[in-house]
């Protein structure tokens, strides 16, 4: 590094890392805003501004070996994801049509019946792990009957092929779990191809309609004349199911562990429901669940004080900004006195051309189930500990959250 620059190597993938890694974000903002990687020789990225320079320059940070730290094949199915523009642009038109926050509202009242049913199932008994009652449920529901799938029918399958998928976003190549990483993400690719057969037959046939759901939505979308190829369609489901449904797990989990932790924030939000979004866009910053994702550079450039090679992997913290100190004031406080507007410029949904699009459905999911939680079990409370999941080192969540509450 260069001189008067703090080195500041980092394991990502350690256990210390998953246990501390907001000191580890300290010492980055304080030190050294730009780390190398000391496991899987890669760059990250802390800083707030350093990273927005980077993700709103798309034709030098590409996003065409895809999002995770080995490089994917640039021809390798799955739409937005893994594109640059124009290619991008033209997805984006074309999702933009089936992905509409009014498809996502229409959603709420199967997100509130699955929510009540859920707590049905616990309530006389006073306690339960959330996380697995509600918190890892809930997306994976919400996400299958947006992809016209059976939930109930391959709930544990599912949950075990997004599990692994997530796990491969930071894998190196000698990782042990390499192998089972590979052979889940095959597992579900495959299984979504007779699912979008059998709605492309459907569709043929008129006994399905364009807004049946998603599937049927993508197919029958387009933009410009252009429409998006079976196999952009299929990487598009399988994406979503791993993204959308593990990251809106943490979220609520984080939500309901953070405000159980602040009772004085708490009772701001009994005493006040209008919080509820603040509550969550708070949490995201200060717990968002995704430490970052990747970019590649298209030619040799500088990032903080490291000239880099062209096709550099190069992680994008956005959990890192999120505590940014020049952004936030205390960045470790979960504060709801913050002005809302400032707090909202987190980027746990990434930014810029590749900002998560589901990241309305997301907060829909967790106002939903917070206000059904707090509204439902009175006097909640911790239970024991709430454990860190250490299974996938690119998220960051628990992996139990035990709570009573008075019946």
């Amino acid at each position: 590094m260069n001189s008067g620059t703090q080195n500041l190597d980092v394991d990502f993938t350690s256990d210390d890392f998953q246990l501390n890694y907001k000191s580890y974000y300290q010492s980055m903002h304080e030190k050294c805003p730009v780390v190398h990687s000391t496991r899987g020789d890669f760059y990250a990225v802390a800083k707030y501004n350093e990273l927005m320079s980077i993700i709103l320059n798309p034709k030098l940070w590409s996003s065409k070996f895809g999002p995770g730290l080995t490089h994917q094949p640039p021809d390798a199915p799955g739409a937005l994801v893994n594109v640059d523009p124009p290619e991008h642009t033209a997805e984006v038109k074309i999702v933009a049509k089936a992905f509409t926050r009014v498809y996502f509202d229409s959603l709420e009242p199967d997100i509130q019946r699955f929510v009540d049913a859920q707590l049905d199932r616990v309530f006389v008994s006073g306690s339960a792990d959330l996380h697995a009652v509600l918190s890892i449920p809930l997306p994976l529901f919400v996400i299958s009957k947006m992809l016209g799938i059976d939930y109930a029918e391959k709930a544990e399958l599912l949950e075990k092929w997004v599990t692994d998928s997530a796990a491969g976003v930071l894998m190196t190549p000698d990782d042990p779990r390499r192998e089972q990483v590979i052979q889940s993400s095959m597992a579900l690719h495959a299984y979504f191809i007779p699912v979008l057969n059998e709605w492309k037959d459907k569709l043929a046939r008129g006994e399905a309609g364009p807004d049946d759901n998603l599937i049927t939505r993508l197919l029958t979308a387009t933009a410009d004349g252009k429409s998006l190829s079976e196999s952009k369609i299929l990487g598009f489901c399988t994406f979503l199911l791993v993204a959308g449904s593990r990251t809106t797990t943490i979220l609520i989990s984080n939500l309901i562990y953070r405000l159980l932790q602040e009772p004085e924030q708490l009772a701001r939000i009994r005493a006040n429901a209008d919080l509820v979004p603040l509550a969550i866009e708070e949490c995201l910053r200060v717990d968002a669940p995704v430490h970052g994702l990747f970019r590649t550079n298209n030619e040799e450039t500088t990032v903080g004080p490291y000239e880099i090679k062209k096709d550099t992997k190069v992680m994008m913290l956005w959990a890192a900004a999120n505590l940014d100190p020049e952004m936030w004031a205390d960045p470790l406080k979960f504060d709801l006195s913050r002005d809302a507007e400032q707090v909202k410029k987190h980027v746990a949904f990434g930014s810029g051309i590749h900002i998560c699009r589901g990241a309305p459905l997301a907060r829909l999911e967790a106002t939903v189930a917070l206000r059904t939680v707090l509204g439902r079990l009175p006097n909640l409370r911790l239970n024991g500990e709430a454990l860190p999941e250490m299974r996938m080192p690119v998220l960051m969540g628990l992996r139990s959250l035990p709570v009573a509450w008075d019946v």
